[in-house]
């Protein structure tokens, strides 16, 4: 069980995770990116994860600590319950997410790349 004053502490502790406003409410971000925050009305921390995908098989695995409303139906985001989170999740959750940001940038930055490559072997065709 965490406080909301402790998740926020421990998301913010994370190496890289900074804070910013996000839709007008204090939110933690990596690499600027949401990651996620201590939900202001619901005793619970709203997170981004993956994909829906992901997400719906978080809610299916895990009922009792994870959840979402109707106003997070359309995106990959869930709810995480503070009276069931422990600490030690709540970092396995953060670090999946910034993982999943540093995977994306990775792939960014080799695309360009990979196309660069490409056109050096087209022009020596030539």
């Amino acid at each position: 069980m965490l406080s909301k004053a402790e998740a926020k502490k421990i998301m913010l502790a994370m190496k890289g995770a900074s804070e910013a406003p996000y839709f007008g409410k204090p939110a933690i971000f990596y690499a600027e990116n949401f990651v996620g925050r201590v939900h202001d009305k619901e005793e619970a921390v709203a997170l981004r994860v993956g994909t829906i995908e992901m997400r719906d098989v978080m809610l299916e695995a895990e009922p009792k600590l994870f959840y979402i409303t109707d106003h997070y139906k359309p995106w990959p985001m869930l709810l995480a319950r503070l009276k069931v989170l422990d600490r030690t999740t709540l970092k396995e959750l953060m670090m999946a997410r910034m993982g999943e940001i540093d995977a994306k940038a990775k792939k960014k930055k080799r695309t360009p790349a990979k196309n660069a490559a490409a056109k050096k072997k087209t022009v020596k065709r030539q």
